[in-house]
Order: structure tokens, then C-alpha cells, then sequence
């Protein structure tokens, strides 16, 4: 059976790069720093094949030929700590994920590095914009979206999984029209903010077919966080 590692796997993609593993019958461990196995991890059921453990009680052990899933996208101190480069090292396939607005730590010549942009779908951090309009949240903290456009986490996920064995770089974006203007567009009347724009990356394009159109996935996003809410009802620019 195929094993796959997941770091960080609690995060907003982690948890689904694991869900997504565990749907094409791979064995996975998930490894975090340390937190509790959240409340999310029952939608997976019981599963024989996944292993939870914490950084610190790992025992370092990765079997030959499993593959390892790093998701930086989720976690920036990822990048500036040891962790992820000690688990590239003990593995024989390594998928590194990064926005357009990071840059990997090091080589990665014999895995493959997939670029993102702006992922939408239950449990978004609020370090989004997406995330802040649903629940009505305001601060001046910068955010992370990647203005280039958006996926549906699960997609993402699910399309990350698939480009296993691959090699070198990829960048993932949505097969059609739709947009991060126009997900803006179904949350508030407000101008689209101005953004930076993220650096541009040389590498395989990918698209990913959306499994769910836009409405559909901010809907899930709100029941995920108890919310109720109708279109344009809570303009994040006029507060």
C-alpha cells in the first residue's frame, strides 16, 4: 500500500491533501505541531489507514518509497523552520505547495513544487478575505488572497494528489470564467480592494475542474461556521 505524509496536516489544505489521499486508498500519517487531532478529522470516520502523531513524538521513521506532502501554503513559519526539510529528506517523493507570493527554502529535484492561488471552502483561515466577508470579521491585518484566482480547496487537493510522481513545477488554476472578481462579486457590492500582485511562476500549467460552482462552496463555508447570511448583506469595504 502506497504511505503518505502530510505536514502540517491540520491546516486548511493539509487536512484536505490528507482527506483526498485517504479517498485513492493510501495509507497517510498526519503530522502537527503538537495540537490535538481537531473536532474536523470525524468527517473522515473511522479509517485503519490514518495514522495521527504529533512532530514531537514522531518517530522520524519514514518507510521507503512513500511520498511526503508539505503543504506551505498553509503554515509561513513552515518555511522558516527545520521540519519540512528534515521530512523531504527521508522521503523518496516530496510535493511542496506554496502560494505565488512564497518562495521555497531549497532545491526540490526530485519531487515536484505546485503553485496555488487563492483557496476557498470550509475552515478558510480569516487571513483571507473570503473568510472575513462570511463572517463578518474586520481587521486591518494584511491578507494572503491571490488575486490571480481561486479554487475550491477539495479540488485542489484532490488535483495535488493526482499529479503524484510528477516532477519540477506546476500551477494550478481553474478550468473556465470564474475568478477571484467574481467570487468578490457574489459576497458584496463593494470595489474589488487593491491587492499585490503576486509573482509570476514558470512551470506546467494545470487546470483543475470546479466539482462545485462558487455559490455552492461560500454556502458550505457558511454552514461550516454556522452562518447565515444572504448575498451583498455585509459589504467588507463600507465598514
Amino acid at each position: 500500500m502506497n504511505h503518505a505524509y502530510v505536514y502540517p496536516a491540520q491546516g486548511f489544505l493539509g487536512f484536505e491533501l490528507c482527506t483526498a489521499l485517504l479517498e485513492e486508498g493510501w495509507e497517510v500519517t498526519a503530522l502537527d505541531s503538537g495540537r490535538e487531532m481537531g473536532d474536523h478529522w470525524m468527517e473522515i470516520g473511522r479509517n485503519a489507514n490514518l495514522h495521527w502523531t504529533s512532530y514531537a513524538e514522531w518517530d522520524r521513521v519514514v518507510p521507503s518509497g512513500s511520498h511526503v506532502y508539505l503543504p506551505y501554503y498553509d503554515q509561513e513559519d513552515l518555511i522558516k523552520g527545520k521540519e519540512g526539510e528534515t521530512l523531504m529528506g527521508k522521503a523518496a517523493y516530496t510535493i511542496r505547495v506554496f502560494s505565488h507570493f512564497q518562495d521555497p527554502p531549497s532545491q526540490n529535484p526530485g519531487g515536484a513544487d505546485i503553485y496555488v492561488p487563492t483557496l476557498i471552502g470550509p475552515r478558510q483561515p480569516e487571513s483571507y478575505l473570503f473568510a472575513r466577508l462570511l463572517k463578518d470579521v474586520h481587521e486591518d491585518e494584511p491578507v494572503q488572497d491571490d488575486p490571480t484566482g481561486v479554487i475550491y480547496v477539495k479540488d485542489a487537493a484532490r488535483k495535488i494528489v493526482s499529479l503524484a510522481g510528477g516532477k519540477g513545477k506546476a500551477v494550478l488554476h481553474l478550468k473556465g470564467e470564474a475568478g477571484w472578481s467574481e467570487a468578490w462579486s457574489l459576497l458584496t457590492e463593494a470595489g474589488i480592494p487593491q491587492m499585490e500582485a503576486p509573482k509570476i511562476i514558470r512551470g506546467k500549467e494545470v487546470s483543475v475542474t470546479a466539482s462545485k460552482n462558487l455559490e455552492g462552496i461560500f454556502n458550505e463555508q457558511l454552514k461550516e461556521a454556522g452562518i447565515k447570511k444572504g448575498k451583498n448583506s455585509f459589504p467588507y469595504s463600507e465598514r
